[in-house]
């Protein structure tokens, strides 16, 4: 699903601190480690869900899939 984006502004140095450090991270852009960041911790407050409706979809058919559920 494509999601519309807005755009945030960083400070330059922590831009290129994330940037140089983005395999330690894990991620493959700033773009991508701010955003999975600032969603953990909204999940973390109980702000976001802990899953999207997709992932929830995913979930139950696997467990259906493994007859966890009916």
């Amino acid at each position: 699903m494509l999601r519309k984006k807005k755009k945030v502004k960083l400070s330059l140095d922590i831009w290129r601190t994330i940037e140089g450090h983005l395999g330690e991270l894990g991620a493959s852009s700033v773009e991508e480690y701010v955003e999975a960041t600032i969603r953990e911790d909204l999940r973390e407050k109980g702000i976001l869900p802990a899953y999207t409706p997709e992932e929830e979809r995913e979930v139950e058919r696997r467990l259906r899939e493994l007859g966890y559920l009916d």
